[in-house]
């Protein structure tokens, strides 16, 4: 009976063991890891009031407040983005259709001139409304348009992250050269975002701060985009989001911009 106690546990730290050994093999795809992101839980819809805030160089403030509703269709989305003050740019709108293997669509709204107006590939790499986010960085991308490498785990403040580097698979099909992303491990949030051009030099810098679970998501609150060439930074303060709450289909049409609200 003692030899047989002795071979179960044998057996079972064996088994341990092998565990132990090939949980890592998954936490060292890069692929994986990019997907595991992609998939996350993000709800069916949300719908947000952003207070924004602009700051230059020389640290003059702007400040704007916005709206912005996101709704999944299967495998894609669309978002709208409506800023509501201050008067110079109160009622500019901004969609974005996703399509599959293909640019998503996107338009924007301005009111001075009362009629939507696509952008076109040519203008992803534009600054979005004197932001530091350019168009690009409004659209999504799907993880096998790029190579996905982990680089090193790293903490974030308490949290234990990945830091995967992601590198378009075609020089034309992005501005930037590459990306190295710390993604939150358990959650696949990413926290942070280092932006090179095609030289591979560092150019600009997103941070997420402020993480909550909402509705049982778990969401960035304070975002900043940190544009280095510029020494002009991009504040984003989340100060109301809901989700799952079945927004109408209409919100993400053309017609639905030029709406005064």
């Amino acid at each position: 009976m003692k030899n047989l106690i002795n071979i179960k546990i044998h057996t079972l730290m064996i088994i341990v063991a092998m565990l132990s050994w090939a949980c890592p093999a998954v936490a060292v795809d890069g692929v994986q890891i990019a997907q595991n992101v992609a998939d996350r839980n993000d709800g069916q819809d949300a719908t947000s009031k952003i207070r924004m805030l602009l700051i230059d160089k020389r640290g003059n403030k702007r400040f704007r407040n916005l709206i912005t509703v996101v709704k999944k269709y299967g495998d894609l989305s669309k978002s709208y983005m409506r800023f509501t003050s201050p008067a110079d740019i109160d009622g500019t709108a901004f969609l974005t259709w996703e399509n599959k293997d293909l640019d998503d669509d996107q338009f924007l709204y301005l009111p001075a001139l009362q009629r939507v107006r696509r952008i076109v590939s040519s203008q992803k790499s534009n600054r979005f409304v004197n932001t530091d986010y350019t168009y690009e960085d409004l659209q999504s991308r799907e993880v096998k348009q790029d190579t996905h490498m982990i680089l090193r785990e790293e903490k974030i403040d308490t949290y234990d992250c990945w830091v995967l580097e992601s590198i378009p698979k075609r020089l034309d099909d992005s501005q930037y050269g590459k990306r190295i992303i710390w993604v939150i491990k358990e959650i696949y949030l990413p926290i942070k975002i280092e932006f090179y051009d095609k030289r591979n030099r560092l150019f600009k810098i997103f941070t997420g701060k402020n993480i909550q679970k909402i509705d049982g998501i778990w969401t960035i609150l304070d975002a900043e985009m940190n544009d280095l060439k510029k020494e002009h930074r991009t504040l984003m303060k989340t100060e109301e989001i809901q989700y799952n709450r079945n927004v109408p289909d209409e919100v993400f049409t053309k017609g639905y911009m030029k709406h005064t609200q």
